[in-house]
């Protein structure tokens, strides 16, 4: 259900297939600037009401969660170096969390997704910066 993509023993991401998901678990680390958690439910269940404290934290990346609703949408990862990591296909209910790193995507005409990432965006040039071509890494 949940697969870990590592890079040099570094956690650059998990992909996640819903339609094997069972129970209720978070299986982000602890640590991790961007967390998800899932749920199959079976009965009703209510959740203790709460309010989130406002907590200062500091974060040095972007992290990074696409979902598709229905589709295919490609997906090369790339680690911090820029070193290629994993190649995958996300389909209906499938999803990438990416804590680090940089990718390339392409998605197949009337796909549906949606993204979630960190803010705020602080602009293109400050936030990212593009990949040289696959023929002009090697």
């Amino acid at each position: 259900m949940v697969r870990d993509i590592i890079s040099d023993s570094q956690l650059i991401g998990q992909l996640y297939d819903m339609k094997a998901a069972e129970g209720f678990s978070f299986p982000t680390p602890d640590r991790a600037t961007f967390q998800i958690g899932y749920g199959v439910i079976k009965f009703d269940k209510n959740f203790v009401p709460h309010i989130h404290k406002q907590v200062e934290r500091i974060i040095y990346t972007t992290s990074e969660f696409l979902y598709v609703i229905s589709g295919e949408m490609t997906i090369s990862i790339y680690d911090e170096k820029e070193k290629f990591v994993d190649k995958i296909v996300l389909h209906e209910n499938m999803g990438l969390m990416q804590f680090i790193g940089g990718h390339d995507i392409q998605i197949k005409r009337d796909t549906r997704y949606f993204e979630i990432k960190q803010g705020p965006y602080l602009g293109r040039n400050v936030d990212k910066y593009n990949l040289a071509s696959e023929g002009d890494r090697q």
